[in-house]
């Protein structure tokens, strides 16, 4: 079977058919920024962050939702590219009273506040309301739920679904109103929820937290 290989800043990359340009770059040690992405999941594109160009395309493309093509040519570092990511970042910053939590709140939680550093987009160039409502008074003991600081990337929802397809949560309403929830919006207790941590562990923002390892270094320190 004959190979497949595109052009990706430069370099010449062979790839397997069906894979995404993400993918082909992430395997060439080219990382390309992104909030929304999980590989466990599938790809959703939502952020936008991971959006490049592709020679003979009119605009940039999002890079995890675009299957790799023989003989493409892409480039993921060009300046409008670069722009373009920190100006999505600055609005992503503004929307969140907090850029900077607690690592214990999940494997994750970082994301935002590394890539938020990384292009140097803590700006205060924009300014406007907030979406989410935080649940920090759900009195289940292990996930802190606080949505002040979601994104709305909907990894939660996705893992939820796709990888333990339990279907305990879900997204409400539309724009400023977004809302993470469960169904009636009543506690994770009342929900199928079983626990299992994976929300909380692919959350790039922290919005969701692990109460049990907080505690814990609370108790140490």
């Amino acid at each position: 079977m004959q190979s497949s290989a595109l052009t990706l800043d430069g370099e010449y990359i062979s790839f397997t058919p069906g894979e995404t340009i993400y993918e082909v770059a992430a395997r060439a040690g080219q990382m390309i920024p992104s909030l929304c992405y999980d590989p466990r999941l599938d790809p959703f594109g939502g952020c936008r962050l991971c959006v490049v160009h592709v020679k003979g395309l009119r605009g940039p493309v999002a890079s995890c939702t675009t299957k790799a093509v023989n003989e493409m040519v892409v480039e993921t570092l060009d300046e409008e590219i670069e722009r373009l990511r920190k100006t999505l970042l600055e609005m992503v910053a503004s929307e969140n009273p907090r850029i900077d939590v607690d690592p214990l709140r999940g494997y994750a939680s970082q994301e935002l506040t590394t890539l938020v550093d990384r292009y140097g987009a803590r700006t205060g160039r924009f300014a406007g309301s907030h979406s989410g409502h935080s649940k920090t008074d759900d009195p289940n003991p292990f996930i802190l739920r606080d949505y002040d600081l979601c994104i709305s990337c909907y990894r939660c929802v996705r893992v939820c679904a796709e990888q333990e397809g339990d279907y305990a949560i879900s997204v409400m309403n539309r724009g400023f109103h977004t809302q993470i929830t469960t169904e009636f919006n009543n506690p994770l207790k009342q929900s199928a929820c079983t626990f299992c941590g994976q929300c909380v562990q692919t959350c790039p923002t922290g919005a969701l937290g692990d109460k049990k390892a907080m505690r814990f270094a609370t108790e140490r320190s």
